[in-house]
């Protein structure tokens, strides 16, 4: 095929539930490079951030392909969108696992079948971390170290939090609360975690935990974590409209537009950039490298993660 028929391939479509194709020739032809890329959710804001922002970096080179999958929550799904890539041939695969353990039958299938598998975002645990060719990303059990040390300056160092979490089981979820809860300890911080609940990454079900949160705790509250900006910036609104605003400090991740804007505007006391387009596009450098059989010079790559308060928030504008 003529190099001006292989840039027709480059950039797949993204529509949340399908799979998106770009390109479909024959992985084993050396001039051109198919990465897989399965995703939980393209649903999730960050997530779908990450992906604009991959496919961009990849239609800048004229031999690379993209193939996206959304698992759509749905862990099951993601399995067989990772068999789908496999069966492709594609000549590596980046996963954001929505479970690091379960993920591993996955990882193994694919390093049988000769693919390398890169880890982006979301970090798998256990045997599965063991059998990928690297990861690159956040490190969240950090975020959880850093939220909890905005959340130690903002407090004091003493009182009684609520948490609102992310998908349970999901890696992102339980390095994020490790390493929050760790990082109090050892700033030999009193802050006590009264309650914690899931969300599932989604505002709407943020601001409803939160005003449940209000009736069951009411004055006892001091703070709160949610561990990413969006359902932080939503639950701040229900706290507001509490009128507590002034008595409850609150602390997110993520750096997202709505997490910069609830801190300029004096709703969140503080959070921890990730960016989606650092993160993707480093994904993309080390995926090239493995496609070419060049092994990352670090099993773990991670992203810089600024904390953003409101001292340099306007050095921020968020991305996601």
């Amino acid at each position: 095929m003529a190099r001006n028929s292989r840039r027709a391939f480059v950039v797949a479509a993204m529509a949340a539930g399908v799979a998106c194709v770009a390109g479909s020739l024959p992985s084993a032809a050396r001039d051109r490079i198919v990465i897989g890329l399965s995703q939980p959710n393209l649903g999730w804001p960050y997530i779908a951030a990450y992906t604009r922002a991959f496919q961009a970096a990849a239609a800048k080179h004229a031999n690379v392909s993209v193939v996206v999958t959304s698992a759509d929550g749905d862990i099951a799904k993601q399995s067989r969108d990772m068999d789908s890539l496999i069966s492709r041939k594609v000549d590596v695969i980046l996963v954001c696992s929505l479970d690091g353990n379960a993920i591993f039958p996955s990882i193994r299938a694919a390093k049988d079948a000769g693919i390398p598998v890169l880890a982006i975002s979301n970090e798998p645990a256990g045997a599965a971390a063991a059998l990928i060719a690297g990861y690159a990303g956040p490190d969240d059990r950090l975020q959880g170290e850093l939220a909890a040390e905005l959340m130690h300056d903002a407090l004091g160092g003493k009182g009684n939090i609520v948490v609102i979490e992310g998908t349970p089981g999901q890696s992102t979820t339980l390095a994020r609360r490790k390493g929050f809860e760790e990082r109090l300890k050892t700033l030999g911080s009193a802050i006590k975690v009264i309650a914690r609940q899931s969300a599932n990454w989604d505002p709407v079900k943020a601001k409803a935990i939160m005003e449940d949160f209000l009736t069951a705790h009411g004055n006892r509250i001091n703070g709160l974590f949610s561990q990413d900006d969006n359902t932080a910036a939503a639950a701040a609104e229900t706290v507001k409209a509490a009128g507590k605003l002034s008595s409850i400090k609150i602390v997110g991740t993520g750096g997202s537009r709505n997490g910069i804007a609830a801190i300029r505007s004096g709703l969140v006391h503080g959070t921890v950039d990730q960016s989606p387009t650092a993160d993707s596009e480093l994904g993309l450098a080390l995926a090239l490298d493995l496609a070419n059989g060049k092994a990352p010079a670090n099993k773990r790559n991670i992203i810089p993660m600024p904390k953003i308060t409101a001292a340099n928030v306007g050095q921020f504008q968020g991305e996601w």
